[in-house]
């Protein structure tokens, strides 16, 4: 197993994308954490993302896939003092790829962007 940690800021009334180094080989991701500082109260939303390029736009969404978006209502995060843990598992096949956080952030505050996400590495078929 292995946690990739994404760390950043967001600026008031903007958005943020970060990404993930190259992954060189299939993984299956088993789980996502996001902490929310003091002060967010629900107005900093992140996404999460598989992609085959580490495109980060400086405005917008970012290419690829949004990992939440299949079967939830919304999907992104929020909160305020607390921690999101998300027992999440979604195979990615392609060696190569990358994964992305997607911040939001609605607040007339910037806020901090804590997220780690854990991937067990699959052997190549």
């Amino acid at each position: 197993m292995k946690t990739i940690s994404f760390f950043g800021m967001c600026a008031l009334s903007a958005s943020k994308v970060l990404v993930s180094k190259h992954i060189g080989h299939p993984f299956m991701l088993k789980h996502i954490s996001g902490r929310f500082a003091q002060g967010c109260n629900n107005l900093l939303k992140l996404r999460f993302y598989t992609s085959l390029d580490n495109n980060a736009p400086a405005t917008g969404a970012p290419s690829g896939v949004s990992m939440l978006r299949d079967n939830g209502q919304v999907d992104y995060i929020v909160g305020n003092d607390d921690t999101k843990e998300l027992k999440h598992e979604l195979e990615v096949t392609e060696a190569g790829s990358f994964l992305k956080v997607y911040a939001v952030n609605s607040d007339t505050f910037e806020h901090s962007i804590d997220v780690q996400m854990t991937i067990e590495e699959l052997e190549r078929k």
